[in-house]
C-alpha cells in the first residue's frame, strides 16, 4: 500500500495538480486500498484466532480513520509548507520589483490589454497622474497624453508593429508630463502576445526622458552651426582684406615706379637729349616693377607640393626673401614625415612661415631668422624666431595675415601664440593636429 501511495503522490506531483484536487485522489485512493485490502491484512495478521480476528475487525474503521488523518495531516502540512513558502516568494518578488521600480530612473509601466489595467511607478505616474499605482483605461490615457504632432507618427507604428508580431517597439516622441509640459521621451515596449492567436495581451514598458539630452544636442548642433558661419565670414571677410592688401602693394609699389618711368619716357620724347641720362633709369625702374611683380605672384601663388618639398618650398621662400634684403635663415626640421600631411596642411605650414617673414622684412629689422618644425605625436609645432627689434604684444593689433592663419589653424583644432618686447625679437609659435578629427 505504502508503494502504491508513493507512485499516487509522485504521479500528482508530475501533473502538478492544485492541493485540493491532490488530497482527494490520495483520500480516494487510500480508501479504496483499505476496502481492497483490509480484510486480508487482518486475516494475516490474526491467523486462525478468531477472537483475535474480529477485534481487529472492530476497530477497523478506527484505525482507518488514523491512519488517513495521519497521511492526510503529513501531506497537507506540506501542501502549507510550499504554499507558504510560494506566498513569501511572492511577497519578496512584490517587494523588489516596487523597490526596482521606485530607483529606476525610467517611468515603467505593466498594462494588461484585456482589463485596460496598467501598474505604474512612481515616476511613471508623473506622465500620468493617478492617486495609485492602478491606472484604467491605461492605452486609451496614454495615447492622450501625447503631442497632437507626434500622434500620427505614433499610431502608424503602433498599427504596424501589431501586424508584423514583433515583439519590442521603441519610439521616441513627445509625450505631457504632469506640469503641463511636454517632454521628450525615448519608450522602449515589450509586447506579449496570445500563443495561438498572436493578438497583444500585455505590454510591459519603459519610458526615459531624453529632453534635457536632445536640447543639449540641438544648442551644441546650434553653437557649431554659429561657429562654421562666423569662421565663414572670418575666412572670407580675410580673403577680401588679402585681395586689397596685394592691390595696395601693387598701386604703392609697381603703379609709382611705372608711372615716373612713363614719366621718364615722355620725357625723352620731348627732350631727345636727354636720352643717356634717363635711359638707364626707366631701364631700372621697369626691372625694379618685374621683380615687384614676380615677388608678388611667388606669395600669392601656392608651392607645387607635388614637385617639390616643404622644406625645398620654405628654402626657396627664404632665397627669393634674399634677393631684396639679406637675413641669415637657419631651418631645422625634425621628425616630421611629410607623406603624413595633406597638401592643405602643407600649405598651412608655408603660409604661416611666409606671413610671418612679410612682418619681419617690413617690421622687425632682424640680420637673422630661425624657422623650426617637429611633430610630438599627433601635433605638428611650428617656431619662427628673429632678433629683431620686438614690440609689445598688447599694443599691436592681430593683422589681416596672422588673422586669416588663426582662421586655417581651427580647421586643424590649432593655436598660435606671440612672445615678444620691445629689443628682444620676436617668437611666433603655432601648433595643429596631425589628423583632424
Amino acid at each position: 500500500m505504502k508503494k502504491v501511495l508513493i507512485h499516487t503522490l509522485k504521479r500528482s506531483d508530475l501533473t502538478r495538480l492544485s492541493p485540493a484536487v491532490s488530497l482527494t485522489l490520495i483520500y480516494l485512493t487510500l480508501s479504496i486500498l483499505w476496502i481492497l485490502l483490509s480484510d486480508s491484512l487482518a486475516t494475516r495478521i490474526a491467523g486462525d484466532n478468531m477472537p483475535v480476528l474480529e477485534k481487529i475487525q472492530e476497530f477497523e474503521g478506527l484505525i482507518f480513520v488514523l491512519l488517513s488523518a495521519g497521511v492526510l495531516y503529513f501531506l497537507s502540512r506540506g501542501f502549507y509548507r510550499n504554499m507558504l513558502n510560494s506566498f513569501r516568494q511572492k511577497e519578496s518578488l512584490e517587494q523588489k520589483f516596487m523597490a526596482l521600480n521606485e530607483a529606476a530612473r525610467e517611468g515603467i509601466f505593466d498594462c494588461d490589454l484585456e482589463s485596460r489595467k496598467a501598474q505604474l511607478n512612481s515616476k511613471m505616474r508623473f506622465f500620468l497622474p493617478t492617486p495609485c499605482n492602478e491606472i484604467e483605461n491605461f492605452w486609451q490615457a496614454y495615447q492622450g497624453r501625447i503631442h497632437p504632432e507626434d500622434m500620427p507618427h505614433f499610431t502608424e507604428e503602433y498599427t504596424e508593429i501589431i501586424s508584423s508580431r514583433r515583439s519590442n517597439w521603441q519610439l521616441e516622441y513627445r509625450l505631457l508630463g504632469s506640469d503641463n509640459k511636454y517632454y521628450t521621451v525615448a519608450s522602449n515596449i515589450y509586447i506579449l502576445r496570445n500563443t495561438q492567436t498572436g493578438q497583444p495581451t500585455r505590454l510591459i514598458g519603459a519610458i526615459q526622458d531624453v529632453s534635457d539630452l536632445r536640447n543639449l544636442q540641438a544648442e551644441k548642433y546650434e553653437s557649431e552651426l554659429k561657429h562654421k558661419r562666423r569662421l565663414a565670414v572670418s575666412i572670407i571677410r580675410a580673403q577680401e582684406n588679402e585681395r586689397n592688401r596685394w592691390a595696395q602693394e601693387l598701386h604703392d609699389n609697381v603703379c609709382q615706379m611705372l608711372s615716373v618711368a612713363k614719366l621718364y619716357l615722355r620725357e625723352m620724347n620731348n627732350r631727345p637729349g636727354s636720352l643717356p641720362v634717363l635711359l638707364p633709369e626707366v631701364t631700372k625702374m621697369v626691372s625694379d616693377a618685374m621683380l615687384e611683380i614676380r615677388q608678388l605672384s611667388a606669395n600669392i601663388r601656392p608651392p607645387s607640393f607635388s614637385e617639390t618639398t616643404l622644406q625645398q618650398s620654405l628654402e626657396k621662400l627664404a632665397a627669393d626673401i634674399n634677393r631684396v634684403k639679406e637675413i641669415k635663415f637657419n631651418f631645422s626640421i625634425n621628425d616630421i614625415t611629410e607623406i603624413k600631411l595633406c597638401d592643405e596642411q602643407k600649405l598651412m605650414i608655408y603660409r604661416i612661415v611666409q606671413e610671418q617673414l612679410n612682418n619681419i622684412i617690413k617690421y622687425a629689422e632682424a640680420n637673422k631668422v630661425e624657422i623650426n618644425l617637429d611633430q610630438a605625436k599627433e601635433m605638428i609645432n611650428i617656431i619662427v624666431k628673429d632678433d629683431g627689434k620686438g614690440f609689445d604684444p598688447s599694443c599691436i593689433k592681430t593683422g589681416i595675415g596672422l588673422r586669416n592663419i588663426q582662421s586655417r589653424l581651427q580647421f586643424y583644432k590649432g593655436n598660435m601664440h606671440i612672445e615678444s618686447s620691445p629689443g628682444h625679437g620676436c617668437v611666433l609659435s603655432a601648433a595643429f593636429k596631425l589628423q583632424a578629427s
